[in-house]
Protein backbone atom coordinates (compact mmCIF):
# COMPACT_ATOMS: atom_id res chain seq x y z
CA UNK A 1 0.00 0.00 0.00
CA UNK A 2 2.74 2.21 0.76
CA UNK A 3 4.71 2.20 -1.93
CA UNK A 4 1.67 2.43 -4.45
CA UNK A 5 0.86 5.32 -2.87
CA UNK A 6 4.22 6.48 -3.01
CA UNK A 7 3.97 5.48 -7.27
CA UNK A 8 0.92 7.60 -7.19
CA UNK A 9 2.60 10.64 -6.17
CA UNK A 10 5.78 10.58 -7.72
CA UNK A 11 3.37 9.98 -10.84
CA UNK A 12 1.11 13.14 -10.11
CA UNK A 13 4.72 15.03 -9.43
CA UNK A 14 5.93 13.95 -13.29
CA UNK A 15 2.54 14.77 -14.58
CA UNK A 16 2.72 18.38 -12.96
CA UNK A 17 6.31 18.74 -13.86
CA UNK A 18 5.46 17.89 -17.63
CA UNK A 19 2.45 20.33 -17.37
CA UNK A 20 4.19 23.15 -16.17
CA UNK A 21 6.97 22.57 -19.25
CA UNK A 22 4.69 22.63 -21.28
CA UNK A 23 2.95 25.38 -21.08
CA UNK A 24 5.95 27.41 -20.28
CA UNK A 25 7.70 26.01 -23.86
CA UNK A 26 4.26 27.37 -25.41
CA UNK A 27 2.93 23.95 -27.37
CA UNK A 28 -0.63 25.29 -26.81
CA UNK A 29 0.40 28.34 -28.18
CA UNK A 30 0.33 29.53 -32.53
CA UNK A 31 2.48 32.61 -33.70
CA UNK A 32 0.74 35.01 -35.95
CA UNK A 33 2.24 37.83 -38.11
CA UNK A 34 1.68 41.32 -37.46
CA UNK A 35 4.01 44.13 -37.82
CA UNK A 36 3.24 47.89 -36.40
CA UNK A 37 4.45 49.49 -40.28
CA UNK A 38 6.53 48.56 -42.65
CA UNK A 39 9.62 46.93 -42.09
CA UNK A 40 13.01 45.91 -43.34
CA UNK A 41 16.51 43.83 -42.63
CA UNK A 42 19.50 45.69 -41.87
CA UNK A 43 22.54 44.58 -43.14
CA UNK A 44 24.99 43.42 -42.58
CA UNK A 45 24.04 41.82 -39.17
CA UNK A 46 23.56 38.00 -40.04
CA UNK A 47 24.19 36.41 -36.78
CA UNK A 48 21.97 37.84 -34.27
CA UNK A 49 21.14 41.23 -32.30
CA UNK A 50 20.91 40.02 -29.24
CA UNK A 51 21.30 43.16 -26.98
CA UNK A 52 21.48 46.33 -28.00
CA UNK A 53 21.70 49.95 -26.36
CA UNK A 54 21.39 53.52 -27.47
CA UNK A 55 23.09 57.03 -26.96
CA UNK A 56 21.08 60.32 -26.17
CA UNK A 57 21.61 61.23 -29.62
CA UNK A 58 20.07 58.38 -31.54
CA UNK A 59 23.26 55.87 -31.84
CA UNK A 60 22.39 52.38 -30.93
CA UNK A 61 25.28 49.86 -30.48
CA UNK A 62 24.40 45.69 -31.04
CA UNK A 63 25.64 42.78 -29.62
CA UNK A 64 26.23 39.98 -32.45
CA UNK A 65 27.52 36.25 -32.56
CA UNK A 66 26.40 35.35 -29.09
CA UNK A 67 28.33 31.24 -28.94
CA UNK A 68 25.22 29.85 -26.53
CA UNK A 69 27.48 27.26 -25.96
CA UNK A 70 28.35 28.45 -22.73
CA UNK A 71 24.74 27.18 -21.62
CA UNK A 72 25.58 23.41 -22.30
CA UNK A 73 23.08 23.19 -25.01
CA UNK A 74 23.27 20.44 -28.60
CA UNK A 75 23.41 24.21 -30.69
CA UNK A 76 23.73 24.35 -34.65
CA UNK A 77 28.06 24.34 -35.23
CA UNK A 78 27.05 27.44 -37.29
CA UNK A 79 25.63 29.47 -34.16
CA UNK A 80 29.19 28.59 -32.46
CA UNK A 81 31.30 29.86 -35.64
CA UNK A 82 29.51 32.99 -35.76
CA UNK A 83 32.12 35.81 -34.74
CA UNK A 84 31.75 37.83 -32.30
CA UNK A 85 31.53 41.79 -33.70
CA UNK A 86 29.34 44.87 -32.73
CA UNK A 87 27.62 46.89 -34.96
CA UNK A 88 26.13 50.08 -35.18
CA UNK A 89 22.80 51.76 -36.38
CA UNK A 90 21.67 55.61 -36.55
CA UNK A 91 18.37 56.31 -35.82
CA UNK A 92 18.79 59.62 -37.39
CA UNK A 93 19.13 58.04 -40.92
CA UNK A 94 17.41 55.01 -40.85
CA UNK A 95 17.76 54.02 -44.19
CA UNK A 96 21.22 53.45 -43.55
CA UNK A 97 22.61 49.76 -42.79
CA UNK A 98 24.20 49.22 -39.91
CA UNK A 99 28.10 49.65 -39.17
CA UNK A 100 30.66 47.32 -37.84
CA UNK A 101 32.99 48.94 -34.90
CA UNK A 102 36.42 47.45 -34.74
CA UNK A 103 38.10 47.09 -31.77
CA UNK A 104 41.05 44.73 -30.13
CA UNK A 105 41.04 43.35 -27.05
CA UNK A 106 44.52 42.95 -25.87
CA UNK A 107 46.46 40.37 -27.33
CA UNK A 108 42.97 37.97 -27.18
CA UNK A 109 40.74 38.09 -29.42
CA UNK A 110 38.29 35.82 -27.84
CA UNK A 111 35.07 37.70 -27.82
CA UNK A 112 31.70 35.89 -27.78
CA UNK A 113 29.19 38.85 -26.79
CA UNK A 114 25.77 38.70 -25.03
CA UNK A 115 24.37 41.38 -22.84
CA UNK A 116 25.16 45.07 -23.22
CA UNK A 117 24.80 48.28 -21.30
CA UNK A 118 25.52 51.79 -21.25
CA UNK A 119 26.83 54.92 -18.91
CA UNK A 120 26.79 58.54 -20.38
CA UNK A 121 28.21 61.33 -18.20
CA UNK A 122 29.36 64.75 -19.77
CA UNK A 123 30.74 63.90 -23.25
CA UNK A 124 32.21 60.63 -22.20
CA UNK A 125 30.27 57.50 -23.49
CA UNK A 126 31.13 53.68 -21.93
CA UNK A 127 30.13 50.57 -23.42
CA UNK A 128 29.52 47.43 -20.85
CA UNK A 129 29.80 44.18 -22.89
CA UNK A 130 29.43 40.94 -21.22
CA UNK A 131 31.93 38.44 -23.05
CA UNK A 132 31.41 34.21 -22.79
CA UNK A 133 35.18 33.38 -23.29
CA UNK A 134 36.07 30.15 -22.44
CA UNK A 135 38.15 30.68 -19.39
CA UNK A 136 36.32 32.69 -17.55
CA UNK A 137 33.10 34.97 -18.27
CA UNK A 138 34.45 38.85 -18.30
CA UNK A 139 32.51 41.89 -18.42
CA UNK A 140 34.74 44.42 -21.46
CA UNK A 141 34.53 47.88 -20.88
CA UNK A 142 34.64 50.32 -23.96
CA UNK A 143 34.99 53.80 -24.63
CA UNK A 144 32.68 55.32 -27.42
CA UNK A 145 34.76 57.69 -29.63
CA UNK A 146 34.10 59.74 -32.79
CA UNK A 147 30.94 61.80 -33.72
CA UNK A 148 27.25 59.68 -34.62
CA UNK A 149 28.32 59.75 -38.26
CA UNK A 150 31.38 57.65 -38.22
CA UNK A 151 31.42 56.30 -34.76
CA UNK A 152 34.32 53.98 -33.22
CA UNK A 153 34.63 52.53 -29.88
CA UNK A 154 37.87 51.45 -28.16
CA UNK A 155 38.86 49.36 -25.43
CA UNK A 156 39.59 50.17 -21.67
CA UNK A 157 39.66 47.03 -19.78
CA UNK A 158 38.54 43.66 -18.90
CA UNK A 159 36.75 43.06 -15.57
CA UNK A 160 36.63 39.91 -13.78
CA UNK A 161 35.12 37.88 -11.04
CA UNK A 162 34.54 34.91 -9.29
CA UNK A 163 31.06 36.24 -8.77
CA UNK A 164 30.59 36.18 -12.04
CA UNK A 165 29.31 32.47 -12.87
CA UNK A 166 27.33 32.56 -16.19
CA UNK A 167 26.58 35.83 -17.03
CA UNK A 168 23.62 36.77 -18.73
CA UNK A 169 23.05 40.77 -18.78
CA UNK A 170 25.04 43.99 -17.26
CA UNK A 171 23.34 46.85 -16.26
CA UNK A 172 25.95 50.38 -15.60
CA UNK A 173 25.84 52.20 -12.80
CA UNK A 174 28.77 54.30 -13.33
CA UNK A 175 31.78 54.67 -15.62
CA UNK A 176 33.38 51.56 -14.15
CA UNK A 177 30.44 49.93 -11.84
CA UNK A 178 27.46 47.66 -12.97
CA UNK A 179 24.95 45.30 -11.97
CA UNK A 180 25.27 41.90 -13.46
CA UNK A 181 22.55 38.88 -13.86
CA UNK A 182 24.17 35.23 -13.55
CA UNK A 183 21.06 33.22 -15.55
CA UNK A 184 23.03 29.93 -14.24
CA UNK A 185 25.99 28.34 -12.28
CA UNK A 186 27.17 26.11 -14.74
CA UNK A 187 29.05 27.01 -17.96
CA UNK A 188 30.29 24.79 -21.15
CA UNK A 189 29.41 21.42 -19.52
CA UNK A 190 26.25 19.63 -20.10
CA UNK A 191 25.21 19.42 -16.40
CA UNK A 192 24.22 22.92 -17.29
CA UNK A 193 21.15 21.06 -19.37
CA UNK A 194 20.52 19.42 -15.91
CA UNK A 195 20.94 22.58 -13.60
CA UNK A 196 17.97 23.92 -15.86
CA UNK A 197 15.61 20.94 -16.21
CA UNK A 198 15.77 20.65 -12.73
CA UNK A 199 15.41 24.53 -12.04
CA UNK A 200 18.17 24.91 -9.72
CA UNK A 201 18.14 28.58 -7.90
CA UNK A 202 22.06 28.89 -8.74
CA UNK A 203 21.94 32.15 -10.64
CA UNK A 204 22.27 35.44 -8.92
CA UNK A 205 22.39 39.53 -9.13
CA UNK A 206 25.75 40.61 -8.44
CA UNK A 207 26.99 44.64 -8.23
CA UNK A 208 30.62 45.41 -9.06
CA UNK A 209 31.29 48.70 -7.34
CA UNK A 210 34.81 49.53 -9.58
CA UNK A 211 36.62 47.13 -7.76
CA UNK A 212 34.89 44.56 -5.14
CA UNK A 213 31.88 42.55 -6.50
CA UNK A 214 28.88 41.06 -3.86
CA UNK A 215 25.65 39.37 -4.68
CA UNK A 216 22.89 41.30 -4.25
CA UNK A 217 20.06 38.95 -4.92
CA UNK A 218 20.41 35.11 -4.47
CA UNK A 219 19.43 31.85 -5.39
CA UNK A 220 17.63 33.00 -8.62
CA UNK A 221 16.70 30.78 -11.31
CA UNK A 222 17.91 31.98 -15.16
CA UNK A 223 17.25 36.03 -14.46
CA UNK A 224 17.88 37.86 -18.01
CA UNK A 225 18.53 41.01 -19.50
CA UNK A 226 17.65 44.32 -16.90
CA UNK A 227 17.47 47.84 -17.38
CA UNK A 228 16.92 51.05 -14.98
CA UNK A 229 14.17 53.22 -14.46
CA UNK A 230 14.78 56.70 -15.14
CA UNK A 231 15.19 58.30 -11.86
CA UNK A 232 17.60 55.06 -11.05
CA UNK A 233 15.04 54.12 -7.99
CA UNK A 234 14.23 51.02 -9.82
CA UNK A 235 15.87 47.89 -11.47
CA UNK A 236 13.92 45.54 -14.12
CA UNK A 237 15.31 41.93 -14.75
CA UNK A 238 13.83 39.74 -17.34
CA UNK A 239 12.82 36.29 -16.03
CA UNK A 240 11.43 34.18 -18.96
CA UNK A 241 10.60 31.44 -17.06
CA UNK A 242 7.69 33.27 -15.55
CA UNK A 243 6.74 35.03 -18.33
CA UNK A 244 7.67 38.14 -16.34
CA UNK A 245 9.66 41.11 -15.00
CA UNK A 246 10.88 41.26 -11.89
CA UNK A 247 11.12 44.68 -10.56
CA UNK A 248 13.34 45.55 -7.46
CA UNK A 249 14.31 48.72 -5.50
CA UNK A 250 17.79 49.65 -5.38
CA UNK A 251 19.70 51.51 -2.28
CA UNK A 252 21.56 54.85 -4.35
CA UNK A 253 23.98 54.21 -1.30
CA UNK A 254 24.95 50.65 -1.36
CA UNK A 255 23.85 49.32 -4.71
CA UNK A 256 21.65 46.58 -3.25
CA UNK A 257 18.39 45.52 -4.48
CA UNK A 258 14.44 44.59 -2.24
CA UNK A 259 11.98 42.91 -4.23
CA UNK A 260 9.14 45.18 -5.07
CA UNK A 261 7.44 43.68 -7.29
CA UNK A 262 6.52 40.53 -10.36
CA UNK A 263 4.54 41.99 -13.14
CA UNK A 264 3.21 39.32 -15.72
CA UNK A 265 3.45 39.76 -18.84
CA UNK A 266 2.20 37.06 -21.32
CA UNK A 267 5.41 36.43 -22.79
CA UNK A 268 8.97 34.91 -22.62
CA UNK A 269 11.19 38.32 -22.02
CA UNK A 270 14.90 38.29 -23.11
CA UNK A 271 15.85 41.65 -22.93
CA UNK A 272 14.36 44.97 -21.60
CA UNK A 273 14.56 48.58 -23.03
CA UNK A 274 13.67 51.86 -20.65
CA UNK A 275 12.13 54.46 -23.26
CA UNK A 276 14.15 57.40 -22.51
CA UNK A 277 11.22 59.68 -22.44
CA UNK A 278 8.09 57.40 -20.97
CA UNK A 279 9.80 54.57 -19.13
CA UNK A 280 7.72 52.65 -20.64
CA UNK A 281 9.50 48.88 -20.49
CA UNK A 282 9.99 47.19 -24.31
CA UNK A 283 11.48 43.78 -24.39
CA UNK A 284 11.99 41.35 -27.38
CA UNK A 285 10.65 38.30 -26.58
CA UNK A 286 10.14 34.78 -27.28
CA UNK A 287 6.87 34.06 -28.55
CA UNK A 288 7.27 30.10 -28.43
CA UNK A 289 9.92 28.46 -26.18
CA UNK A 290 9.90 25.00 -27.69
CA UNK A 291 10.23 26.65 -31.39
CA UNK A 292 13.13 28.27 -29.82
CA UNK A 293 15.20 25.43 -28.72
CA UNK A 294 14.16 23.85 -32.16
CA UNK A 295 16.28 27.28 -33.33
CA UNK A 296 19.03 26.49 -31.57
CA UNK A 297 19.47 22.87 -32.64
CA UNK A 298 18.72 23.66 -36.23
CA UNK A 299 18.80 27.94 -37.30
CA UNK A 300 17.38 27.50 -40.45
CA UNK A 301 13.58 26.71 -38.16
CA UNK A 302 13.31 29.73 -37.32
CA UNK A 303 11.24 31.01 -33.98
CA UNK A 304 8.42 32.84 -33.80
CA UNK A 305 9.41 36.65 -32.72
CA UNK A 306 7.07 39.22 -30.04
CA UNK A 307 7.97 42.77 -29.25
CA UNK A 308 6.13 43.74 -26.25
CA UNK A 309 5.91 47.66 -24.99
CA UNK A 310 4.67 47.88 -21.14
CA UNK A 311 3.55 51.09 -20.20
CA UNK A 312 3.31 52.22 -16.60
CA UNK A 313 -0.12 53.46 -15.17
CA UNK A 314 0.66 53.45 -11.15
CA UNK A 315 2.05 56.24 -8.82
CA UNK A 316 5.63 57.81 -8.89
CA UNK A 317 6.61 55.20 -6.09
CA UNK A 318 4.96 52.19 -7.59
CA UNK A 319 5.04 52.97 -11.21
CA UNK A 320 3.80 49.29 -12.30
CA UNK A 321 1.25 49.36 -9.34
CA UNK A 322 -1.25 48.98 -12.76
CA UNK A 323 0.23 48.61 -16.49
CA UNK A 324 -0.90 48.07 -19.57
CA UNK A 325 0.54 45.20 -21.97
CA UNK A 326 0.93 46.24 -25.61
CA UNK A 327 2.08 43.48 -28.47
CA UNK A 328 3.57 45.68 -30.67
CA UNK A 329 5.07 43.41 -33.37
CA UNK A 330 4.92 39.81 -33.93
CA UNK A 331 6.02 37.70 -36.82
CA UNK A 332 6.39 34.12 -37.58
CA UNK A 333 9.63 33.64 -39.54
CA UNK A 334 8.43 36.18 -42.15
CA UNK A 335 10.90 38.63 -41.89
CA UNK A 336 13.19 37.39 -38.25
CA UNK A 337 13.59 34.27 -36.08
CA UNK A 338 13.88 34.66 -32.22
CA UNK A 339 13.50 38.71 -31.06
CA UNK A 340 15.57 38.89 -28.15
CA UNK A 341 15.75 42.81 -27.67
CA UNK A 342 14.40 46.31 -28.85
CA UNK A 343 15.48 50.08 -28.82
CA UNK A 344 12.50 53.10 -29.87
CA UNK A 345 13.76 56.22 -31.36
CA UNK A 346 10.02 58.86 -32.07
CA UNK A 347 8.55 55.95 -34.84
CA UNK A 348 11.26 53.97 -35.23
CA UNK A 349 11.76 50.43 -33.82
CA UNK A 350 14.61 48.95 -34.15
CA UNK A 351 14.59 44.50 -33.35
CA UNK A 352 17.22 42.26 -32.66
CA UNK A 353 17.55 38.41 -32.30
CA UNK A 354 19.33 36.08 -30.74
CA UNK A 355 20.98 34.32 -33.82
CA UNK A 356 19.95 35.93 -36.75
CA UNK A 357 18.85 39.44 -38.56
CA UNK A 358 18.63 42.66 -37.06
CA UNK A 359 14.91 44.85 -38.29
CA UNK A 360 13.47 48.03 -38.37
CA UNK A 361 10.57 48.99 -38.66
CA UNK A 362 8.66 52.40 -39.11
CA UNK A 363 5.81 52.18 -36.66
CA UNK A 364 2.14 53.47 -37.82
CA UNK A 365 0.26 52.63 -35.28
CA UNK A 366 -3.71 52.88 -34.17
CA UNK A 367 -4.97 55.22 -32.09
CA UNK A 368 -4.12 53.17 -28.88
CA UNK A 369 -0.36 53.38 -29.30
CA UNK A 370 -0.04 56.66 -30.97
CA UNK A 371 2.89 58.35 -32.22
CA UNK A 372 2.66 60.98 -29.01
CA UNK A 373 2.69 58.00 -26.67
CA UNK A 374 6.43 57.01 -28.34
Amino acid sequence: MLLKSIAILAALFVIRYLAKQGLLLGFHKTAFTHWPGPCRSVSPVEYGAEDMVLTKNGLAIITSGIDVAYRGDVTDPRISAAPGKLFAFNFNKPEQNATELEFAIGTDSEFSPHGISIWEEGSETRIFVVNHRQDAETIEIFKLIGDIAKPKIEHIKSVQNPLFTSVNDVLATGPSSFYATNDGYLRFTAWRVLETLLSRPWGSVVHYDGSEAKVVVGSTFEYNGMGLSLDGQFVYIARPFTSSIMIYERSSETNDLAFHQEIAIGALPDNIFVHPVTGDLWSGCTAIGYRLLAAFENIDNWAPSLVVRVRPLGTKDRPFEQFKVYDVFSDDGNIMSSSSSAAVVGNGLLIGSVMQKLVYCDMKVDSTLSRDTY
